[in-house]
């Protein structure tokens, strides 16, 4: 099994994954409509991996997709293509709906038809809504807080009652860092992303970084998230291409297992950067969580996964290194 289709291999967590499974010798084929990726990291991955292809297509295209699948040789399917943003998705839920649950079913149905069995899907911790415990193990409740949540949801729903489809679903906490070596990094500059906004603040390109919500029920009123590097996530990845039929049907979180508040990584950033970033406070945003901190036990344990650049330093350090380089991404 080393001919893998990739969607959203073009954005950020997909284009790491990319280059840890092209550095494995695995062929990877790249579908990406384009719309928050970037064409950039591909063509510089192509060049010293000639094993990459890529194809422009959106998954509402249900002839084009299958036309891909009958065209290609495909053993399993990386699925990461998806709308991401928690404010968006409260204001336009329709949207998310169609990108991230009706576009993956015709990505699935597409699988089928080509006698393609086996998925990776990324998922997300905010899945489980507002913690009832922490750390968050798999088998906490799940009461999204939010339509992108509730959109990966229904798809996880989805993936249970398809009998002949072999998947592992991972749930991903905040995903931060850039590749160790510099040579591709985060993309996501529209984001609200954390650490990007405070690496942008760094940079000159915003006047503050703006925190919302300071009367949380944490030890400084801000809210508590888990990092975990992009190339840890990468590995992960590969571990379970390795392992799908003996876990198959299965859930792993992604996280570090340990909690930080905005004002600490804010003075983590500070003290990385070498930059006074200005702060600005506002009110929680809507569907905002208090406390997410991930319990990676099973991955760990029954993966064999090992979170090794998962600490902040390492994501900070890494994702300053990159945007130092290239302060505006991809050209």
């Amino acid at each position: 099994m080393n001919k893998l289709l990739v969607t959203g291999g073009a954005g950020y967590i997909g284009s790491h994954i990319v280059k840890a499974l092209l550095e494995k010798n695995y062929q990877v084929l790249v579908v990406d409509n384009f719309s928050t990726g970037h064409l950039e990291p591909l063509q510089n991955l192509q060049k010293k991996y000639p094993a990459l292809s890529y194809v422009k297509a959106d998954l509402s295209d249900q002839e084009k997709i299958k036309e891909i699948f009958s065209k290609y040789e495909i053993d399993a399917v990386i699925h990461l293509a998806a709308k991401i943003e928690v404010n968006e998705s409260v204001k336009n839920p329709g949207l998310y709906h169609q990108e991230n649950f009706v576009n993956s079913i015709n990505l699935v149905e597409a699988m089928s038809e080509a006698g393609v069995n086996k998925l990776i899907f990324s998922s997300t911790a905010a899945v489980y809504g507002n913690p009832k415990y922490s750390p968050i193990d798999e088998n906490h409740s799940t009461l999204p807080l939010n339509p992108y949540g509730q959109s990966k949801l229904d798809f996880e729903k989805y993936l249970h009652k398809c009998q002949n489809l072999k998947y592992v679903i991972f749930r991903y906490f905040n995903v931060g860092g850039s590749a160790l070596d510099s040579s591709i990094g985060k993309s996501h500059l529209q984001s609200q992303d954390l650490i990007e906004n405070l690496i942008k603040t760094a940079l000159n390109q915003k006047e503050y970084f703006e925190i919302f919500g300071s009367d949380y029920d944490t030890n400084d009123g801000t809210a508590v998230r888990d990092l975990v590097h992009v190339e840890d996530v990468a590995a992960a990845h590969l571990l379970a291409l390795k392992k799908i039929d003996f876990y198959a049907g299965q859930i792993f979180n992604l996280g570090s297992e340990e909690g930080f508040s905005v004002k600490e990584i804010v003075s983590k950033a500070q003290e990385i950067t070498g930059k006074k970033i200005n702060l600005k406070y506002s009110p929680r945003r809507e569907a905002d969580i208090s406390v997410s901190v991930a319990s990676a036990k099973k991955a760990q344990n029954e993966l064999g996964w090992k979170p090794q650049n998962s600490n902040v330093d390492s994501i900070i350090s890494s994702d300053w290194r990159w945007r130092k380089k290239h302060p505006f991404c991809y050209t």
